[in-house]
Formats: C-alpha cells, sequence, structure tokens
C-alpha cells in the first residue's frame, strides 16, 4: 500500500508519504470498518467468547478470587485519584443525574406494581457484603428480587450482570427469582415504564444457582 494518496478510511489527501491514513482515528476506524483485519484483534461487534459468564465460571473460584485480590491492590493505588474525582463539581453533577434517575426508575416500577395489586417494598442497592436489591415485588405467589442497573459503556454484558445479581439474590433463599432491567438514562423514563414492566411479568428465568438455563410457566 505504499504511495497512496488518499486516506483509505476518510479519503482525504495524505499529508505524509508512505502512510494509509490520515491520523490514529482513521486507523482505529479502518479496524471497526474491517478495512484492516487481524485475527488476534477483538474489534467493536464481535462475540465475546466469555460473554454472559461470571469470573469464576470462567477461570475457577481460586483463580477468580486471586485475580479480584490484584485488582483490590490496583484500586486502591488509583484512590488519590478517585477522591480528587470526589471534589469535581462536573462529576459529582453527573452522579446526581444518574443516581435521581435510578431511583425514578425504581419509584415508578413499584407504582406500576402496585397499581396491579402487588405487595412492594423499595430498598437501597449500597450493600457491599449481602446483596439487597433496588425492590422485592410480591403478587401473592412469588417474591422478586427487582434489580435497576442503569447503561454503561464500562459495565459488564446484560447476560453477566443478569447472571451475578440472580446468584447473589439466591445466596439469601428468599426470593423465588430475580428480574433485572436495564433502563436507558438518555431517553425518556415514560417510554420505557412499559417494557420494562412487560419484562418483569415474563416469568422467563435465565440463570439458575448452577448456571444451567431454565423456563418458568
Amino acid at each position: 500500500m505504499i504511495g497512496l494518496k488518499s486516506c483509505r478510511t476518510c479519503g482525504k489527501p495524505l499529508k505524509k508519504p508512505d502512510t494509509q491514513f490520515c491520523d490514529r482515528a482513521c486507523y482505529a476506524q479502518a479496524y471497526r470498518n474491517g478495512i484492516i483485519t487481524n485475527k488476534g484483534w477483538f474489534r467493536k461487534g464481535m462475540t465475546s467468547l466469555n460473554k454472559g459468564r461470571t469470573l469464576e465460571s470462567w477461570v475457577g473460584k481460586d483463580r477468580a478470587q486471586e485475580i479480584k485480590h490484584r485488582m483490590s491492590a490496583n484500586s486502591r493505588g488509583k484512590a488519590g485519584q478517585l477522591r480528587k474525582l470526589n471534589s469535581d463539581a462536573g462529576v459529582l453533577t453527573k452522579r446526581k443525574v444518574s443516581r435521581r434517575f435510578h431511583e425514578s426508575v425504581v419509584q415508578r416500577l413499584v407504582q406500576e406494581f402496585r397499581d396491579l395489586g402487588w405487595r412492594c417494598y423499595t430498598l437501597s442497592e449500597y450493600v457491599k457484603e449481602v446483596r439487597t436489591p433496588d425492590a422485592i415485588l410480591f403478587d401473592g405467589k412469588e417474591l422478586v428480587a427487582l434489580e435497576v442497573e442503569l447503561r454503561k459503556v464500562w459495565k459488564p454484558t446484560e447476560e453477566s450482570m443478569i447472571m451475578r445479581l440472580a446468584n447473589l439474590n439466591d445466596q439469601s433463599r428468599f426470593f423465588d427469582r430475580t428480574s433485572v432491567v436495564f433502563p436507558d438514562e438518555r431517553a425518556e423514563l415514560s417510554g420505557q415504564v412499559q417494557s420494562m414492566v412487560d419484562q418483569i411479568l415474563n416469568r422467563k428465568r435465565l440463570y439458575e444457582v448452577s448456571g444451567a438455563s431454565k423456563s418458568e410457566d
């Protein structure tokens, strides 16, 4: 590809000889567009081999514990930077917006199910050791642990989060099932409520404690 006159991604004239792309942005976009292929590299849109699996199921319980300890040690090294974020007005504003949206989703869903005749109890999700869901829904037959997870680019896949939260709630032997919804805070809440209610009413359960899939009538 030596001697190109225009960028392979955007088509703009190249300023440097013996190059194929304008800049690093065009180079990265070339991978996403499939212009450059490398079987050893993961590209956005490809199916991950560990999608929907927990760390324990992937590497084993002992190895997972070792990895978590190392990650914790690494996090402690970043504590100073994280404390600085707590003083950043912009970061705090974003946190407040996300937190208020999260609370609005929980309260709205709880009200919807109260209108359906269910008994509902709202809870706090900020518990580290013992998992507490965002709310408990009860229709007179089964106790449902409601989990509301906002969509963030840095979070794991939805399948992984569903499995993790279901397993954590199952450890209490209290809930009949766990239902996880993923609202988008960039969209209007009113347009998402009904689909989330329908999802919670759907009694299909994806994950059991053992990890085996099962459907309930």
